[in-house]
């Protein structure tokens, strides 16, 4: 058994996903690696947390002992709250000023699975004795496993978290996507501790992951075009004062002229009216659909 080899397969979806958003969008190099160095960063905290409750209290002890709600309360607080957390907070670290919501959503969803890799390889490294033991085929499976299911629950939840980040920092908190990126993380966590048929509920989080994340994203994103429509019209209403015959001034494109006194027409209302001062005004209003 290849420790390197082993290794290198559980950072391959990191690596086949960075060079997929890298060739096939158009986010910087720099912001995809800084979303692997914070999801480097934050598996420090995470994984001590969840290690050292995890020789307190054994996630194989609970059903037996306390019974099934204590175990999901314990997975909820540890697996759900204490991961998404902790996403959300390095996520919202992550410089993103000048960056799109498009590319900052392959960001954070390339954080999640970051994080999923390092702690895919934990798991190895953690179970590579008792691998050693009974053979490679339990190593195998428990990285290949990984790779179709808990890196990708990572990534949507962190997805979820990234939508949350960005609804923060616009003004329009979307409170839902944190709650259903812990409640989505502790259902998959929570279905995946017991055997038999039951796991197949551990599929089903992963199925409605992937759905809230697309749902959460288009809501948000068409949300984020109406507000960028709304900023981008400017109403100019304005009068331009000039004598007969005097050329005007050439306006941009996109004015338009909504009422204009011809000369002619001001000579008579001049003839109609002596004592009111009709001066050749123009009054023109324009909206500029864009800002340039």
């Amino acid at each position: 058994m290849n420790i390197y080899f082993l290794l290198a397969l559980c950072f391959l979806p990191l690596v086949l996903c960075f060079a997929g958003f890298k060739l096939f969008s158009s986010v910087k190099l720099s912001s995809l690696v800084l979303s692997c160095v914070f999801a480097l960063i934050a598996v420090l905290p995470i994984t001590f947390l969840q290690f050292y409750f995890s020789f307190l209290v054994p996630v194989s002890n609970i059903p037996e002992r306390y019974g099934i709600l204590v175990l999901f309360l314990k997975i909820l607080i540890f697996n759900g709250l204490v991961e998404e957390l902790f996403k959300t907070l390095f996520i919202a670290l992550t410089p993103a000023k000048k960056m799109k919501f498009q590319h900052f959503f392959i960001c954070t969803l390339l954080f999640g699975l970051c994080l999923a890799s390092f702690e895919s390889a934990v798991y190895f490294l953690h179970n590579l004795q008792t691998a050693s033991q009974r053979g490679a085929e339990i190593i195998y499976s428990l990285i290949f496993t990984r790779i179709f299911t808990s890196d990708l629950i990572h990534m949507l939840c962190a997805g979820l978290c990234g939508i949350f980040v960005w609804s923060v920092r616009s003004g329009k908190t979307d409170l839902l996507a944190l709650i259903f990126a812990i409640f989505i993380h502790c259902a998959f966590d929570f279905f995946l501790s017991f055997t038999g048929s039951i796991r197949i509920f551990a599929t089903i989080s992963i199925i409605f992951a992937i759905l809230e994340c697309r749902v959460r994203y288009q809501k948000f994103a068409a949300k984020k075009a109406a507000g960028s429509t709304e900023e981008n019209e400017t109403i100019i209403v304005f009068q331009q004062n000039e004598e007969p015959g005097e050329k005007r001034k050439k306006l941009s494109s996109s004015a338009v002229v909504i009422s204009e006194t011809d000369p002619e027409d001001l000579k008579k209302s001049k003839k109609s009216t002596p004592k009111k001062d009709f001066h050749n005004d123009k009054t023109i209003a324009g909206i500029s659909l864009k800002n340039e």
